[in-house]
């Protein structure tokens, strides 16, 4: 997820996000490292608030690179067999 990299970028602080979330500030840092997942409410209360797209918030396309590369790792390994 690259929720911090955009809130840093757009100069937000994570009582900002919060605020935005109705959550507490100690949430955030969990949503940002990855603690505690986002429900998809907040995805899109943030991406909007955010301006940018959800995929973009999950960071969807290199966590589907990455899921891509490890499937064909298992292919691999099957044809080995």
């Amino acid at each position: 997820m690259k929720l911090k990299e955009i809130r840093i970028k757009r100069g937000l602080k994570q009582k900002d996000i919060a605020r935005i979330l109705n959550v507490q500030q100690g949430a955030i840092s969990k949503y940002e490292n990855g603690t505690v997942l986002l429900t998809q409410d907040q995805i899109i209360k943030l991406s909007i608030a955010l301006e940018v797209t959800p995929d973009e918030l999950l960071d969807f396309k290199e966590a589907y690179k990455s899921y891509t590369e490890y499937l064909k790792s298992l292919k691999k390994g099957e044809s080995g067999n």
